[in-house]
């Protein structure tokens, strides 16, 4: 496992485009299409669909989509944190704890977080009706209770937000290019 900065990944085919839309409920969520046109997901079917950083940036630009998103890869880890004042102990102690890049949510009030995880250390088990392997439940990666999400790339099988508007932590910053 080897660890990859933004400007690595942004060399690698794994960026989409995504708009706000009504979900089923009415409330508005994101969706996401591909930089060339069409549908896009991150199962293995859409991934001739993906596109490097810099043509999902031009197709947002040119179609005016609401933001970039990208599949979390493989050995890489996605926090989304919401709803959180910097000065918040837990962000705090996340935001430290993990020491990666980190930046703010498309919203403006919530967190992310983006690293490099070994995924044969996770509790992960089969998942019979999926047909593939996901976090353990015990682990469940959405808690609407304290706001804090987690996705890991190759098993959550999602795609994540990006703004690159980095966090600043004193002199220091979080990414070291954007």
């Amino acid at each position: 496992m080897s660890e990859r900065t933004i400007e690595d990944l942004k060399q690698e085919k794994l960026w989409l485009v995504w708009n706000y839309m009504p979900g089923k409920n009415g409330k508005m969520t994101k969706v996401p299409f591909s930089a060339y046109g069409g549908a896009t997901g991150t199962d293995e079917k859409y991934k001739d669909t993906l596109a490097t950083y810099d043509e999902a940036y031009a197709a947002m630009q040119s179609c005016g989509a609401s933001g970039l998103g990208f599949k979390i890869p493989e050995d890489m880890y996605f926090l989304d944190i919401d709803h959180r004042e910097m000065s918040d102990p837990l962000l705090q102690k996340l935001l430290s704890r993990y020491n990666s890049y980190a930046e703010y949510s498309p919203s403006g009030n919530g967190i992310h977080i983006l690293g490099t995880c070994d995924s044969g250390k996770l509790p992960i088990v089969y998942d019979e009706k999926k047909k593939r392997d996901v976090l353990s439940g015990e682990y469940y990666q959405k808690n609407p209770g304290n706001g804090v999400e987690i996705y890991i790339g190759s098993i959550t099988n999602r795609f994540a937000t990006f703004t690159g508007i980095p966090i600043w932590i004193g002199c220091s910053m979080w990414l070291t290019e954007q």
